[in-house]
């Protein structure tokens, strides 16, 4: 009878562990999907400084909260749309957010010092966004995992002064409608192998996404070069090929903040290409049925546009002058290269502006575009 009742006893005790940890399994699904919501927004830093401390601390809670709606906003609305969103108050924001959560925090009699993760509704987002018209998706774009490289001295880093690792480390990148992990070059890790990858050399893209793992795979070189931060990425995320190129002028001696820019832009290309492929595209212009004309937009507004050109130049060497020249072009934005060959690439890029202006600012850097059947072509003078 006694080993009948041990063995009960036994039996009792395993069925408890398993449920104990089927709950914490369950537990932990429900933490880890809370984690990846695309309503929570990561370390957010603030610094505030104010009379006192209560008022400090007051002014940086607000701002991390108007942040952090923003961002929501800003991850579910494509660029395109962004100008629809309306001017929210600070009202509007704090009936927003559902709660404020401490990473670390440090006060003074003055100042508040804290990187906070803020949850924000998402009755409340949805509620705004459908009330405005203003289109958006929640669908997430496949893992891309992210190479963060910088060339300095003849070799390989994944930063230098300027920081550029630990500027894409402070992203929010787990919440992202396309969420990213960043990865350290290996020691074996060439220049040349890093050099034919932005050259577009598809085998030594192959080669080197092999190394690190297949999936979305993008390199995001970043690197200063003659007073300005050039970032490249190449490689394939969500949505297909990707070659962008930008630069930026160095407007003071602080390359961590043109970093910690760069890498918050060239992420935010990187979330929009996914967001504009969820999202039929809009007319540019409205239809006045009354009329039966195209309403134009007031006074002298400049819509934002999406430009393909065909790029003609006479070797590499041309080819690679006239892509570093398009980067500096004002008006130029996400410049991306769709498809290269010998003598010619397809090249995309934003410019918010009449194809008049286009072609002004082109023909000061030194190029001509002109159309040839139906095609933008563009060459140097």
């Amino acid at each position: 009878m006694a080993l009948w009742r041990l063995r009960h006893f036994a039996w009792r005790v395993a069925q408890l562990a398993l449920l104990l940890s089927l709950a914490l399994a369950a537990s932990l699904s429900g933490a880890a999907q809370a984690t990846d919501s695309l309503y929570a927004v990561g370390k957010i830093s603030v610094d505030a400084t104010a009379k006192d401390a209560v008022a400090a601390k007051a002014i940086g809670m607000a701002d991390a909260e108007k942040r952090a709606v923003m961002t929501v906003l800003q991850r579910l609305v494509p660029l395109s749309a962004l100008a629809q969103l309306p001017e929210l108050s600070q009202d509007d924001i704090e009936a927003m957010v559902e709660g404020v959560s401490v990473r670390s925090e440090q006060n003074s009699t003055t100042r508040y010092l804290a990187v906070l993760d803020v949850n924000v509704n998402e009755a409340g987002v949805k509620q705004l966004l459908d009330g405005q018209g203003v289109p958006y998706s929640e669908v997430r774009a496949p893992s891309v995992s992210i190479l963060l490289l910088v060339i300095a001295g003849g070799s390989v880093k994944d930063q230098g002064p300027e920081g550029w690792w630990q500027a894409w480390e402070d992203l929010d990148l787990s919440h992202s409608i396309a969420p990213a992990t960043i990865l350290k070059p290996r020691p074996n890790l060439d220049v040349e192998t890093v050099k034919a990858v932005l050259a577009g050399d598809a085998q030594a893209l192959a080669a080197m996404q092999g190394d690190y793992g297949y999936g979305p795979f993008v390199i995001a070189v970043g690197d200063i070069a003659d007073g300005t931060f050039v970032t490249r990425l190449v490689g394939a995320d969500g949505v297909g090929a990707i070659n962008y190129g930008h630069s930026d002028k160095l407007s003071s001696a602080d390359a961590k903040a043109a970093a910690r820019d760069a890498a918050a832009t060239a992420f935010a290309i990187i979330e929009n290409r996914w967001k504009e492929t969820q999202i039929p595209a809009t007319p540019a212009t409205e239809v006045n049925y009354e009329e039966g004309k195209e309403a134009k937009p007031p006074g002298n507004a400049e819509v934002p546009r999406n430009v393909v050109a065909i790029v003609e130049f006479s070797g590499l060497k041309d080819w690679q002058d006239i892509r570093g020249k398009l980067m500096n072009v004002a008006g130029i934005q996400a410049l991306e290269v769709n498809s290269l060959s010998a003598r010619a690439a397809s090249i995309s890029f934003d410019y918010a502006g009449s194809l008049d202006r286009l072609q002004t600012v082109l023909n000061q850097s030194g190029f001509q575009l002109n159309e040839r059947d139906g095609n933008f072509v563009l060459r140097s003078r």
